[in-house]
């Protein structure tokens, strides 16, 4: 009885913590749009990998001096890292171009991801259910993103490319990075956002003026920062912290398929933060196309726990 109630103790602390995750993400990620017209997104890295990498490296530093932390696999940390990062990169690209709405629905695909990778990758057999579950959540992201309709804008793709790195982080995150201590895999990110940052940098001055109009907000130059976006730049790299940190626990001590499902909070946040903050109310179809999504998620959960 014991050990029942500490698993549902552990269950609990998952589905808490992954709420919480996604209720600051959106918060982070309505805030990053609002910025983008005057903060560039290789700015924003590295000035929050400025601020978070040496707190983290201090900590970790005198934690493994003291033999209180190990790292399992270095590589599996970096490759974790680095798919994280391209998720990051790929979503924030789109925001300035497409409602945060249909961008979050777009990224909300990445429960449909996980169970064909784990079909492919881990070995997995996908029952009918899931192939149904599958098929009705890609007709959920067309009905939302409607290609070849006037109103297709290509950016739309670029969340649904950030769902698929954001679910093979999460595989490697369930199968390789588990037993890793959660802030070492936040400092993994975060020393993956400032290399990132350096070669954007770099990248921002070496192209052309009409190149780095067509992608304002990852080429064009940086900017003198006032005290809205430093107090946003502390508020962001406290953040991500708590955020990778958060959701990287919840998967480690709960059910994949349970965690994902609670993971899709973030579309009710994302949508008020849209209304509240951008006046941005979804359609008909963008309204369709999450239902169809959430009904997918909710699927593929049900499709896991069968034995």
């Amino acid at each position: 009885m014991a050990q029942k109630d500490v698993g549902n103790d552990r269950v609990r602390q998952g589905i808490s913590l992954i709420v919480a995750a996604v209720f600051v993400l959106s918060l982070v990620d309505a805030a990053v749009k609002y910025f983008s017209a005057r903060l560039p997104l290789w700015q924003l890295f590295l000035a929050v990998a400025c601020l978070s990498v040496p707190a983290m490296g201090f900590w970790a530093i005198g934690r493994f001096k003291a033999g209180r932390l190990e790292i399992g696999s270095i590589r599996w940390v970096m490759a974790r890292s680095i798919l994280l990062l391209l998720m990051w990169i790929s979503y924030y690209a789109a925001l300035p171009f497409i409602p945060l709405s249909v961008a979050a629905v777009a990224i909300y695909t990445t429960p449909i991801f996980i169970a064909l990778l784990a079909a492919c990758y881990g070995g997995e057999s996908l029952s009918r259910l899931g192939w149904s579950a599958v098929g009705v959540g890609f007709a959920g992201v067309a009905l939302v993103l409607r290609p070849g309709a006037d109103a297709f804008s290509p950016a739309t793709l670029l969340p649904v490319i950030g769902a698929l790195f954001y679910a093979l982080a999460m595989v490697v995150t369930r199968r390789h990075c588990r037993n890793e201590h959660p802030l070492v895999l936040a400092l993994g990110l975060n020393i993956a956002f400032l290399v990132a940052a350096c070669l954007g940098g770099l990248a921002s001055l070496a192209v052309s003026k009409a190149v780095a109009a067509q992608a304002d907000f990852l080429l064009s130059p940086w900017q003198p920062l006032g005290r809205e976006e430093m107090a946003f730049i502390v508020c962001y790299a406290v953040a991500l912290v708590f955020i990778n940190t958060a959701t990287a626990r919840a998967y480690q001590i709960a059910p994949a398929a349970l965690v994902g499902t609670f993971d899709y909070a973030y579309l009710v946040f994302a949508c008020l933060w849209g209304y509240l903050l951008f006046q941005e109310i979804p359609d008909l179809f963008t309204w369709g196309g999450m239902l169809m999504i959430l009904s997918a998620g909710v699927l593929i959960s049900c499709a896991e726990e069968k034995p």
